[in-house]
């Protein structure tokens, strides 16, 4: 928030020289004008630098360097967290993904909690983490928490309703729990937003008006990073190291 006390501090000095020279209230315009000006300014320079450091950031990822991605995510939010509003809670929002894809789950939920409400795909993984649903026992029992993951669900569709992967995953969740009528009332909700931008949702809301099951492969791999279900190829490499040969 420090953009924010700059811009102020700008905007009083330059509405309290006007105001020295004329009258209090001719002050006024000056200081507001200056004071948002500082603050676009700031800004827009800060937005640049976190721009460039998170190139670094890029190319660390695409080494496959995770650990060093977070080291210089954990480096951009301690320099230039405070200068931005939502800045640091955005990068709480990346760091927290990561974990979550390492299956470092502790290390993601404090991280998850943080992150800016906007940042739906962090929030999603926050609300598996409140399910309990990576939890095989849990899952396979039926016995899953929903009643924050509904709680926390709600907040983020009212500022991203268009994400059809949200709505479905938060459906997939009451339907893997046993409760059918909620998946097709969250579907038709998403249905509604999403009209047919989303087949995907589309299928799985007619799927479950037929009393078939939900079908989530074809969100690819980004369903898959949610550890909700296996990945059809290590599944295929487990079945691949359990082949076992008839005697002659």
């Amino acid at each position: 928030m420090f953009a924010i006390a700059a811009a102020v501090v700008a905007g009083l000095l330059a509405g309290g020289l006007v105001s020295l020279a004329f009258t209090w209230w001719a002050g006024i315009l000056p200081a507001v004008v200056v004071g948002v000006a500082a603050y676009v300014l700031l800004v827009f320079r800060v937005n640049k630098q976190v721009q460039l450091a998170m190139g670094g950031v890029m190319q660390a990822v695409q080494k496959r360097d995770v650990d060093g991605a977070i080291s210089m995510l954990q480096a951009v939010q301690l320099r230039f967290g405070p200068w931005a509003p939502f800045l640091g809670s955005q990068i709480d929002g990346q760091i927290g993904a990561i974990h979550f894809m390492k299956k470092e789950f502790d290390k993601a939920r404090p991280r998850l909690e943080r992150a800016f409400i906007r940042g739906w795909d962090s929030k999603l993984m926050l609300a598996i983490l409140l399910s309990g649903a990576l939890d095989p026992k849990k899952l396979k029992k039926q016995e899953l928490t929903l009643a924050p993951v509904d709680e926390l669900m709600e907040k983020v569709v009212r500022f991203s309703p268009k994400q059809g992967l949200l709505w479905s995953t938060w459906a997939w969740l009451h339907w893997t729990n046993g409760d059918t009528p909620r998946a097709l009332q969250i579907l038709s909700r998403g249905k509604e937003k999403l009209a047919d931008s989303d087949v995907h949702l589309g299928g799985n809301l007619l799927a479950l008006q037929n009393e078939k099951k939900m079908k989530m492969k074809g969100y690819g791999e980004t369903w898959y990073a949610l550890h909700l279900e296996q990945h059809p190829m290590l599944m295929e490499q487990k079945r691949g190291g359990q082949v076992r040969f008839a005697r002659r």
